[in-house]
């Protein structure tokens, strides 16, 4: 299964601990901020093998889009109400592949996202995070709406509601909506396929072609792809997001990306020679593993090419110092950060 973001554990160099990607995602740096206005409202481009989209309408005010440098997420900050206007926003960052692209999702294997959302919104309007796309022939606009503020589109009186869909843990309730307006084709109609998650959640992994598959079951044809990614969208409402996204395509019929990490991590502590060992379950396929230490404001790596499942750290911890550490492991070549950060664990000596 191919990574889009394309990153790899970093290796120790003269035994200097070097800073690695293994956990940079949970301290991305903001590489890029782009910004909208009401004279200027669009920016469109590629960044570090990620599409993103900058887009506002109808608002006095300007809107701020900060792309990760390290993964595939990006802080969103907007302000589109209420100023009496049809204010709306929209910031989005993924995959995408243009105008008469002749491959349908079909044709690439699985599209997953694994992303984790912190936002926020006011009381105005409305507002939702999710997987957001266009597709051709036919012409559908598309949603996997994951959470959402104040209205929920199933709330549109000219919604159709088509059906109930079971997809990683939880049921999406499945709508269309025919339209006629501004498209990537121009001015014409098109149709609006969206899935709206009932137990909705800001953190996990999509499994967007279950969706394309779940709505072809629903007889809504998914024609060629124009684009796939994450978005966050606002209409006259304010708010701000800040989001950590990985993409993923490929053919994966065993949810590796999804179950196969680091899990049951057990620590024993050796007071005599003031050192932590670390021990965890076997991941299926890893062929190695990492371990990297939050330190002084960085993750920087410990050890990597582990090849069993545990982990001695240096004698003479510093009493009293609290310590956060991260284990990863290697399936197929790729490192699972994301999790890693999600199951770090921490530690005081004493």
């Amino acid at each position: 299964m191919k990574n889009v973001s394309k990153r790899v554990l970093g290796a120790l160099a003269a035994g200097v601990l070097m800073v690695s990607p293994i956990i940079s995602s949970v301290t991305a740096s903001a590489a890029k901020t782009l910004t909208t206005s009401p004279s200027h409202t669009q920016e469109v481009g590629w960044y570090n093998d990620y599409h993103h989209e900058i887009w506002q309408a109808d608002t006095n005010n300007s809107s701020t889009m900060t792309l990760h440098e390290n993964d595939g997420g990006f802080r969103a900050q907007w302000k589109c109400g209420p100023n009496n206007t049809s204010g709306n926003f929209i910031a989005n960052r993924g995959l995408r592949w243009g105008l008469n692209n002749p491959k349908t999702y079909k044709d690439y294997g699985n599209f997953y996202c694994d992303y984790e959302c912190d936002w926020c919104a006011g009381s105005s309007g409305n507002s939702r995070i999710g997987i957001y796309g266009w597709a051709q022939n036919p012409l559908v606009e598309y949603y996997i709406i994951e959470d959402w503020k104040n209205w929920s589109i199933a709330q549109d009186p000219s919604a159709e509601y088509k059906g109930s869909v079971n997809i990683d843990g939880g049921e999406y309730k499945v709508y269309t909506i025919s339209r006629n307006a501004y498209t990537i084709e121009g001015n014409k109609g098109f149709t609006q396929y969206i899935s709206i998650r009932q137990n909705t959640r800001t953190k996990g992994t999509i499994s967007v072609s279950d969706h394309f598959k779940a709505w072809e079951d629903l007889g809504m044809k998914v024609g060629n792809l124009y684009d796939i990614s994450f978005s966050v969208e606002g209409w006259e409402s304010d708010g701000q997001a800040e989001v950590s996204m990985n993409m993923y395509q490929g053919i994966c019929d065993c949810g590796h990306h999804k179950d196969d990490y680091v899990k049951n991590i057990q620590m024993e502590y050796d007071s005599q020679y003031k050192q932590m060992r670390f021990t965890w379950d076997a991941v299926n396929g890893a062929d190695s593993y990492g371990v990297a230490v939050y330190l002084a404001g960085k993750w920087r790596v410990q050890e990597e090419n582990i090849t069993d499942t545990e982990y001695t750290t240096p004698k003479n911890l510093t009493l009293g110092k609290t310590y956060k550490v991260a284990i990863a492991a290697r399936v197929n070549d790729k490192w699972d950060t994301a999790n890693a950060i999600k199951n770090a664990v921490t530690f005081t000596v004493e």
